[in-house]
């Protein structure tokens, strides 16, 4: 990734943090978007600490003029953008089907389905306006809740990632003549801020609710997806396009 620009959204935290950090270490110029400032900041300092090159736009991904402009601002930094992970998005306790309530169901569509597809409307833009045959990669965070239903999720997130798996196979068909490459991640449950407490339960109970998530009985690390967001953005995976792959420790495999 050395002297490429990725873009990434929900860079302030979790997988979104971990993407940026990696990518930092391998050379890119990375630009962090999201809504948290001062995490933000405190990004760009450790991965220019670690002699990355990075910067923070605070952006708001429901709002099509922010998305806009952080692409622009992108373009006008580092002169071009390479590759981005659409990362940001929304994991809450849901209500029951029949109590779902139209305000919920709005919230999680804009920020996690109509976000990305604004966000890879304008990526797109930008890669197409380049010159050049260099391989350029976008790649959607989903999750494996949007292969399958899932009783620890709810109407709304579930819609929501398997409208992103939909929207990265369109893409990718619709562009697959050009330099544009298109793939989604599919992250079973992940250590993150929001899982870490469950490592504080004494092994025993951590281990049996950890083996009804996965038969490894552990968290996905944000590390390893950030590992394979790089991989899908270089040469090594010219030939992947309008995939979605399982980051689930075999999750998908057993009944």
């Amino acid at each position: 990734m050395r002297g490429q620009t990725v873009l990434i959204t929900g860079a302030t935290s979790g997988i979104g943090r971990a993407t940026a950090v990696h990518c930092g270490a391998l050379g890119a110029n990375v630009v962090a978007a999201g809504r948290r400032a001062e995490m933000g900041e405190a990004l760009v300092q450790e991965i220019e600490q670690a002699g990355g090159t990075a910067c923070f736009i605070k952006t708001d991904v429901t709002r099509e003029e922010d998305v806009a402009a952080t692409i622009a601002a992108t373009l006008e930094r580092f002169g071009a953008l390479d590759f981005a992970f659409n990362n940001a998005g929304i994991f809450h306790d849901e209500p029951g089907f029949h109590e779902y309530d139209n305000q919920m169901w709005d919230k999680h569509l804009g920020v996690g389905l109509t976000g990305v597809f604004r966000r890879m409307k304008h990526e797109l833009v930008a890669m197409l306006a380049q010159p050049g045959d260099k391989h350029r990669s976008i790649v959607n965070n989903a999750s494996t809740v949007g292969m399958r239903g899932s009783t620890a999720s709810g109407a709304g997130y579930t819609a929501v990632k398997h409208g992103i798996i939909g929207l990265t196979r369109q893409a990718a068909v619709e562009y697959a003549s050009t330099p544009i490459r298109i793939n989604a991640i599919c992250p079973g449950p992940t250590l993150t801020e929001a899982t870490a407490p469950l490592l504080d339960q004494d092994p025993e109970t951590r281990r049996a609710f950890l083996s009804t998530l996965n038969p490894t009985a552990t968290l996905i690390e944000a590390d390893d997806i950030a590992a394979t967001f790089a991989f899908l953005c270089s040469d090594a995976a010219r030939m992947i396009n309008g995939q979605t792959l399982p980051m689930d420790g075999g999750q998908l495999a057993q009944l």
